[in-house]
């Protein structure tokens, strides 16, 4: 059997191989499955949540909060790729409301690629400064799962990030699979000639969209929601700066 595409150096390689992503062409209308229903949309409020706190839970949110290890995605950084904003603005022309666009708002700090999902409440980064390391992220990506949210995916821009990031998910006894980074939401089940319109983006802007960033640090985060609309950031571990 022919080993999958690396996950970290060809995300998009590895989740198509997979059979992850979702299947355009066997289907004609995009259905929110039940968890996505369950724990994305009563999240998509249209002002800033509290800090975080457990005796004020809404729908969707859960206490404890769970801690993970995430790699800041810079959102200015995206925003400012011609690539980006065209994709932005052809989803907007063809979607409209049926995406969630005050997100982009909300959440423009909080971009972040998962490095070490679920880890226990008194785990902890690995000392810094970690070696610098360089992404590239590619376009839109949906996929079987949480069938709502538009992704992109996050790959090492080289052997050595690759190794570096796989360092530290040894370190944290975490699992090797693609980097993903939440972007947009959508607010119902989308079909017809918005089908076809969202299926042509993610076709057009999946391979043109490859914008390099370098994360300045690693974070810490603990959350109540799958947004982290309500999060806290425990821990910077900063990576060194490139030479």
């Amino acid at each position: 059997m022919t080993a999958l595409p690396h996950p970290l150096l060809d995300p998009l390689g590895n989740l198509d191989r997979q059979g992850a992503q979702f299947d355009w062409d066997g289907h004609d209308v995009l259905r929110l499955d039940d968890r996505y229903r369950r724990r994305h949309l009563p999240l998509l409020h249209e002002a800033p949540r509290p800090r975080l706190a457990g005796d004020d839970l809404s729908p969707a949110e859960y206490w404890p909060p769970v801690r993970s290890a995430v790699i800041p995605i810079d959102d200015a950084a995206l925003r400012a790729d011609s690539d980006v904003a065209a994709f932005l603005d052809d989803l907007r022309a063809a979607l409209g409301p049926a995406v969630w666009w005050t997100g982009l708002r909300l959440r423009a700090g909080l971009v972040h690629a998962t490095l070490a999902p679920g880890l226990g409440p008194e785990a902890v980064l690995p000392d810094g400064p970690l070696t610098a390391i360089r992404l590239v992220v590619r376009g839109p990506w949906l996929g079987r799962f949480n069938t709502g949210r538009i992704y992109l995916p996050v790959q090492a821009a080289d052997a050595a990030s690759a190794r570096r990031l796989e360092a530290v998910r040894v370190r944290l006894a975490a699992e090797h699979r693609p980097l993903l980074a939440g972007y947009l939401q959508l607010t119902g089940d989308v079909h017809g000639e918005q089908y076809a319109a969202l299926r042509g983006l993610v076709r057009r802007y999946q391979a043109r969209i490859q914008v390099p960033v370098t994360p300045a640090d690693l974070w810490l985060m603990d959350t109540m929601d799958d947004l982290v609309l309500r999060s806290h950031i425990e821990q910077r571990v900063p990576f060194a700066a490139n030479t």
